[in-house]
């Protein structure tokens, strides 16, 4: 019998003894953007691992966001707080080099990308691409309100490749936010 994981509370409660609702983010908090983030992959209907990645994606600070809230060597702390899935795709939100990423939206199968710090090869499946996916798209749509209007139409192509990779609520998201109509 498997043990339950945490409940939102108690993951909440975790991210704000780490500093998280002290942490600046854009013109928010970290901890607003997190549930922020995964309000929008709860509401599309994604399984709880990807939400509980969407609550710590940026946890341990990305290539954007050079702000490190957990640092890596608590890996085994996040893991047992949203379960072994959730916190691989937290860790490879983090670990990713956005240009490498995008540019995997045009092939097929390989979906080997670079540690962003180290270089090292990972490894990531299909699904974890398109979670990673998902979560891009979850993480930009809640930032997207509060950018400047110079800014709301960054990665519009990026995004449009990224489409078929998305859950179909996501896609609508996506499509909603750019007009997206003419596919």
């Amino acid at each position: 019998m498997s043990v339950p994981l945490p409940t939102r509370v108690q993951k909440l409660a975790f991210l704000e003894r780490h500093g998280a609702q002290d942490m600046g983010h854009g013109v928010r908090t970290l901890l607003v953007h997190l549930a922020g983030t995964e309000t929008f992959l709860r509401e599309w209907g994604a399984r709880s691992a990807l939400c509980d990645a969407g609550l710590f994606h940026s946890v341990y600070g990305t290539e954007s966001f050079k702000g490190e809230l957990i640092p890596s060597d608590l890996r085994p702390t996040v893991q047992a707080l949203i379960g072994d899935e959730a916190e691989r795709i937290t860790w490879l939100f983090g670990a990713l080099q956005k240009e490498i990423f995008y540019a995997k939206l045009d092939q097929e199968g390989d979906f080997t990308l670079p540690h962003r710090q180290t270089g090292s090869a990972m490894a990531v499946t299909v699904r974890e691409y398109r979670d990673l996916c998902e979560l891009t798209v979850a993480n930009w749509l809640e930032q997207r309100p509060g950018v400047p209007e110079e800014y709301k139409r960054i990665r519009e192509t990026e995004f449009r490749k990224m489409r078929g990779f998305l859950s179909e609520r996501a896609r609508m998201a996506i499509d909603q936010a750019y007009g997206f109509s003419d596919l």
